[in-house]
């Protein structure tokens, strides 16, 4: 089992995600390839994107919202929840996974029953500093009731994305 996986074909094609992508880049008013440099990513990655609504890896959506100043969830069309407020705090990844496993006073041992990956992934991304795959990352957000943003650090608004739907 791949530690950063391909997201399911399912979850990998979104025509959601493509249409909200358009929507936003027209509010920057400028082209798609313009908005990939504003935003930092590979003119094919969006394009991809926008032609065939293909979600890029964790870290090209990360940099498109950031530079959008929205949430995972908002750019993916999995919420409507339009504020996001960013983090003052340089908080990562591996600050809020051992906080959060802590607060809920658990191991990533027993966090990993619920995980569709193994307990080592845990210890991988805190020793490697890296990131999960999208799909992980929003598993792992769930678990603990927390927006993906918060997990990654982006905000430090902690409530779930699908409570703060209205």
């Amino acid at each position: 089992m791949p530690r950063n996986p391909t997201i399911h074909q399912v979850q990998r094609i979104s025509p959601d995600f493509q249409k909200r992508l358009l929507e936003l880049i027209e509010e920057e008013h400028c082209s798609k390839y313009e908005f990939a440099e504003r935003a930092n990513v590979s003119k094919e990655v969006i394009n991809r994107a926008c032609l065939f609504g293909i979600i890029p890896s964790l870290q090209s959506l990360i940099k498109i919202a950031d530079h959008l100043n929205v949430s995972l969830p908002y750019l993916l069309a999995r919420s409507d929840r339009e504020d996001f407020e960013r983090s003052a705090g340089g908080a990562t990844f591996c600050d809020r996974l051992p906080y959060l496993a802590a607060k809920v006073q658990k191991k990533y041992s027993e966090i990993a029953h619920a995980m569709p990956f193994p307990e080592s992934y845990f210890h991988d991304w805190l020793r490697t500093g890296t990131l999960p795959s999208l799909d992980y990352l929003f598993s792992i957000a769930e678990y603990f009731h927390v927006s993906p943003d918060f997990l990654l650090g982006r905000t430090d608004d902690d409530t779930p994305y699908e409570q703060a739907d209205i």
